[in-house]
């Protein structure tokens, strides 16, 4: 069997905040192999995610450029699949907080910057670490189709408000698999 390819979250905000580094703790917890982080510039930025895994300060095309890489963009035109793990060295995520609507930027870029192949992982935007979970599944031999994932979630606060996440989450045993310390982040 084939090692399982790095991981390799390519950031791609203009800061680390709080939610992102959320998403980043559980993204290293679940995909529990070799994650390395790229486009890292900032001291403080490199600081906190050297606790967490690898760092770079150069975009992925660059450490990459001679091994096989995948990078994960919505807007490809074909699902990752577990073959396409287990012929590659590198998958690349955008380290991205989305929008609502999605604004195309993993296109902008990562993919249009780099002659990688990309790949889907639905037709729902990801958080980074449902993104994680989606591709570990592929990787183990799952197929995009039989992963469950929900087009939305809502976190209830009280008897009064709420917040709707507008991103794909996937569904383990009738439950979304959201970032721990999210719920409580939203929450304040």
């Amino acid at each position: 069997m084939k090692k399982q390819p790095f991981l390799v979250i390519e950031h791609c905000e203009p800061k680390l905040s709080e939610w992102l580094l959320l998403e980043y703790k559980h993204a290293v917890k679940l995909w529990k192999g070799r994650l390395i982080f790229t486009r890292i510039t900032n001291k403080k930025t490199t600081q906190a995610l050297q606790k967490l895994g690898q760092v770079e300060k150069e975009k992925a095309k660059d450490v990459f450029s001679n091994k096989k890489c995948i990078v994960l963009d919505p807007q490809a035109k074909k699902p990752l699949t577990p073959n396409d793990c287990s012929r590659c060295d590198v998958i690349i995520i955008g380290g991205l907080l989305g929008y609502e609507k999605p604004q195309g930027r993993t296109k902008k870029l990562i993919s249009d910057k780099s002659d990688f192949e990309i790949r889907h992982l639905g037709k729902f935007q990801l958080s980074i670490d449902g993104a994680v979970f989606v591709t570990k599944a592929i990787c183990l031999g799952l197929n995009l189709k039989d992963i469950e994932i929900a087009r939305e979630i809502e976190i209830i606060h009280d008897q009064i408000h709420s917040t709707i996440l507008p991103f794909g989450y996937p569904i383990i045993e009738n439950k979304p698999v959201i970032t721990p310390g999210l719920v409580k982040y939203l929450t304040r």
